[in-house]
């Protein structure tokens, strides 16, 4: 008679060799050079999970993997670019251009990872405090200019239209949070011609009232639009 046992054996539980068996083959993928957990996802038969289960982290499997190679004198070498490398600001832009060049418009989180780029989207992210920020910042950086505020200066111009008693849709100014939004909306190009700062360096641009606030229009994320430098000159003659 069968005995039933609480107890269950997991069938996704792989044995430290064959674990080994795996990284050897990514390791050989990748030419004998280390990669991240991410890069073994693409190419093993098993996932990063159990690997890093079994040995504590993702570390301590490549230093395990480094000493299994080693007893077939094969020398598992560094990373090019270590995964705690810090960039500079140049090295971030520089690398966002040429990816935001490739693609014609502002790259999405997927469109980030499939263009295969040398710094990572979660990077931008932590280093950024979000994506949107990241591309933003990278606007500013090519404008040669900012264009936002942070949120407490922000904050004091909002105050400023509240205690003037005016809404800051009945104002002129167009404060720095709702640039930001125009800007992100429009995917950061002219609506009448497309140019962008990331792709044409000597672009700068603007936040437009779609009708005139003279005319009495609000100053509201509807009636706003980014312009190039030359189109806002060009509808403002006309």
């Amino acid at each position: 008679m069968m005995e039933f046992k609480f107890q269950r054996h997991r069938i996704d539980k792989f044995s430290r060799e064959k674990i080994l068996e795996e990284l050897e083959k990514a390791s050989k993928i990748y030419n004998y050079t280390e990669f991240g957990w991410r890069d073994f996802n693409k190419v093993a038969n098993i996932s990063a999970s159990p690997v890093k289960k079994e040995f504590g982290s993702w570390r301590k499997a490549l230093e395990s993997l480094r000493e299994h190679l080693k007893r077939k004198n094969i020398d598992l070498s560094p990373r090019k670019v270590s995964p705690n490398r810090i960039y500079s600001d140049k090295e971030l832009f520089d690398e966002m251009e040429k990816i935001w060049k490739e693609l014609g418009h502002r790259p999405s989180r997927t469109e980030w990872n499939f263009s295969e780029p040398k710094i990572s989207y979660q990077y931008y992210k932590q280093r950024f405090d979000g994506w949107k920020n990241a591309c933003f910042k990278f606007i500013e950086y090519k404008m040669g200019k900012v264009i936002i505020l942070d949120d407490k200066q922000d904050q004091n111009e909002y105050s400023k239209n509240i205690t003037s008693g005016f809404k800051p849709e009945d104002r002129r100014d167009i404060s720095y949070k709702l640039r930001y939004e125009v800007f992100n909306r429009d995917n950061f190009k002219c609506v009448f011609c497309g140019r962008s700062p990331a792709i044409q360096g000597d672009v700068i641009l603007h936040i437009d009232h779609k009708i005139p606030f003279s005319k009495g229009e609000k100053t509201e994320i509807s009636n706003l639009q980014t312009l190039c430098c030359e189109c806002n000159i060009g509808k403002g003659n006309r």
